[in-house]
């Protein structure tokens, strides 16, 4: 991602304006749009990365702040749960140092106050303790120690309409589908009687599981609106045994799918060691040479087949999950076609294996990037129209450069190799092609240095990174003498 962002921030000259104008601003806003979609299925630590590598990158201090400006807006206002822990890191990093200016003190006073009322409650955090005091009047102490059950906070008032809706949802909820968690229903205000009374209307629910508990602090003094971001109401937090934060800012809706989650369908880790070493074992060969795509189309058949028809979709996640991290960084032509297979057969828009909001998280999001790499120039379908700047080199002729047409090539075999600067592998690729030319007459080969055309022609280079999987160099593809792609992700050694 790195690359493409470098594209974005370099490539177009934006960034050694001496001035930000209109125009050049509506440019940036929508490649930053852009850059955000690419980003959205990322961890939150790798959008923290990106966003300082997108202000870092930004030499003229007025672009610096309008992109500092923009990725703060941004994150502040996303509707993603999580995301307003990048806007608090830009805040912490850029902002509050003063490395950047806010253009007013009254936007960094807000800034401020919304960093200090939710740093403490962000996503991954372990809950901050509360000591407050249940309706019959018993000091109740939370957090102070890690349980055994899951817990939802609820905060509200008596006096908000909100509230009230989400009371008699929650109730619903939690008295319909029973779960075994711990309930906290905690009042934000001072009224003793209006709350005893709005504790008898909207909590009458009964369940076998749920453990409900009425808490209040009249004296605030736990100092729960700084600690979880209490400056209005509702505000709805769902914890894990362990006492940390896997959900905030929740609606009941949202509460019920992480719930039917982790109750109905386990979290699962992928990609570790032990799995590994296995599908080391089962893609390897005596020859040393990768699987091909029949080979790994095979194994996840063999995986999707034992484990639905048994009806284990437990064991189907974990095995197909794993596949997927496995696969993912391998470079061959079967390792990354098999990826695509699984992807689009497996796991998106397979809400029959995949419907939890950790699945979402995990595998899917993950998935939807890789498909959107792996959908690029796909076999069979035709190669890109457009004219690059390489090297050809053809049976019994010296190497000649100039631009050439992807189409017309001229070959009965054509052969494509993107390589980047200082690569091994890349000079070993070409090394290869330059042996397999001089033997073979049917065969035309272009050599494409994506460094040179970064440099010369940025938008080319836009045109190319949409139309190729160019995130791993180098990147081989062979076509026929039509133009039609017959493999991709090649090797020629």
């Amino acid at each position: 991602m790195s690359l493409m962002l470098f594209v974005f921030m370099t490539g177009s000259g934006m960034l050694s304006a001496q001035q930000l104008d209109s125009a050049k601003a509506v440019v940036l806003e929508e490649r930053l749009t852009g850059y955000f979609d690419m980003l959205k299925y990322e961890s939150i630590d790798v959008q923290k990365a990106e966003a300082d590598l997108m202000i870092e990158a930004a030499s003229d201090p007025d672009v610096r702040q309008y992109v500092a400006l923009k990725i703060y807006d941004h994150y502040l206002g996303s509707p993603v749960m999580g995301a307003e822990a990048v806007a608090i890191h830009i805040y912490d990093k850029w902002f509050q140092p003063g490395k950047i200016s806010m253009g007013s003190d009254l936007d960094l006073l807000n800034a401020r106050i919304y960093a200090e009322f939710n740093r403490q409650s962000l996503l991954g955090k372990k809950a901050p303790e509360l000591v407050m005091e249940s309706i019959q009047g018993d000091t109740v102490r939370l957090f102070l120690e890690s349980g055994e059950r899951h817990k939802v906070l609820f905060f509200y008032d008596v006096s908000c309409a909100k509230c009230k809706v989400e009371s008699i949802m929650l109730g619903n909820l939690l008295e319909t589908e029973n779960y075994p968690i711990d309930f906290y229903a905690i009042y934000t205000g001072d009224d003793r009687e209006a709350w005893k009374k709005y504790v008898s209307e909207r909590f009458d629910f009964e369940s076998d599981d749920i453990y409900v508990n009425h808490l209040w602090d009249p004296a605030l003094d736990s100092d729960f609106q700084r600690k979880y971001g209490v400056v209005q109401t509702p505000r709805l937090f769902l914890t894990g045994p362990d006492g940390v934060i896997k959900g905030r800012g929740l609606d009941t809706r949202a509460l019920s799918i992480m719930l039917d989650g982790i109750f109905a369908h386990p979290d699962l880790e992928y990609g570790g060691k032990e799995s590994e070493a296995y599908f080391d074992r089962i893609f390897s060969d005596s020859s040393g040479k990768d699987p091909s795509f029949a080979d790994v189309r095979l194994a996840v058949e063999d995986m999707a087949s034992s484990t639905l028809s048994a009806g284990d979709t437990t064991m189907c996640r974990q095995l197909l999950g794993d596949l997927l991290y496995y696969l993912a960084p391998k470079s061959g032509s079967g390792f990354k076609e098999g990826a695509k297979y699984l992807i689009d057969t497996y796991i998106l828009d397979r809400n029959d294996i995949w419907h939890s909001s950790d699945d979402t998280l995990k595998v899917i999001g993950f998935a939807g990037i890789m498909d959107d790499l792996l959908s690029k120039s796909i076999p069979g379908s035709r190669i890109t129209d457009l004219k690059l700047p390489g090297e050809l080199l053809r049976y019994g002729k010296k190497i000649k450069t100039g631009k050439y047409s992807l189409r017309k090539l001229r070959g009965e075999v054509n052969i494509v190799i993107f390589y980047t600067e200082g690569c091994h592998i890349c000079d070993a690729e070409k090394a290869a092609a330059r042996s397999l030319a001089a033997e073979n007459k049917k065969v035309r080969i272009l050599m494409v240095n994506i460094d040179r055309v970064l440099r010369t022609d940025p938008a080319l280079a836009d045109r190319l990174f949409d139309r190729f999987d160019l995130s791993s160099l180098p990147y081989i593809l062979i076509t026929d003498s039509k133009g039609e792609i017959i493999s991709r992700y090649v090797t020629l050694q």
